[in-house]
């Protein structure tokens, strides 16, 4: 396993599950004092201690640690805060090492893996710390709001009656529970809309990850 800070964490998780040797990605908060309670996303967002970060858990027999941190450059999206800066978090002097080394050769060689050019000077590298995985609508932030949008689209294509034609006529004429059927879509596309907006108030899931559990959940999926 290997954790790292890549800027705001919703797409470097998911664009870091496609690389070759990627198990499974978790994303969570790490990086605070060792005193610091657990966080929420409303402690990130407006503390200054934690740290966005990806965990991800991958075969080392089919991509090298090196590999990964290629992976993690190439993939990051970091901003000048401490919530979505650009950090290696290490977990021993030997991966420390290991980190060290392939930072200086990588910006040594010059080793241009993207079209930004941002500087390998950004990346720090730290101790890791207790990693919190985030709250369950963070994970797999982006293939949950395809999904959602899609969904979204077809129930507001529903209230504008684009379906009353379906079926001979059917679903124009249909009412559930005294409503019509675009009443119904209506309804159920505001009910989404509001639990959008209160999941972030009401879900509460943060729970802490030791080392090797990503791993163990992605060898239970598989």
């Amino acid at each position: 396993e290997a954790t790292f800070g890549m800027g705001c964490f919703w797409e470097p998780a998911e664009s870091l599950l496609k690389q070759p040797g990627v198990l499974a990605t978790a994303v969570g908060y790490t990086g605070a004092p060792p005193n610091k309670p657990p966080p929420t996303y409303d402690s990130v967002c407006f503390g200054k201690d934690w740290v966005e970060a990806v965990r991800v858990a991958y075969d080392d027999e089919l991509v090298s640690y090196d590999q990964v941190l290629d992976y993690f450059f190439r993939l990051q999206k970091p901003a000048y805060t401490r919530q979505y800066a650009s950090i290696i978090f290490v977990d021993d002097a030997m991966e420390e090492k290991d980190a060290k080394k392939w930072k200086k050769e990588s910006a040594s060689l010059e080793k241009k893996q993207r079209d930004d050019n941002l500087s390998y000077d950004v990346v720090q590298i730290e101790p890791s710390s207790s990693f919190y995985k985030a709250e369950e609508y963070h994970q797999r932030y982006w293939e949950k709001q395809r999904l959602r949008f899609l969904i979204g689209f077809a129930l507001i294509a529903g209230e504008s009656g684009a379906y009353n034609n379906f079926l001979g006529g059917v679903l124009g004429k249909t009412e559930i529970l005294g409503l019509s059927f675009d009443s119904v879509c209506g309804a159920l596309f505001l009910v989404g809309a509001a639990w959008m907006l209160l999941e972030r108030l009401v879900v509460r899931d943060v729970k802490e990850l030791e080392q090797g559990d990503l791993m163990a959940m992605a060898a239970e999926k598989n």
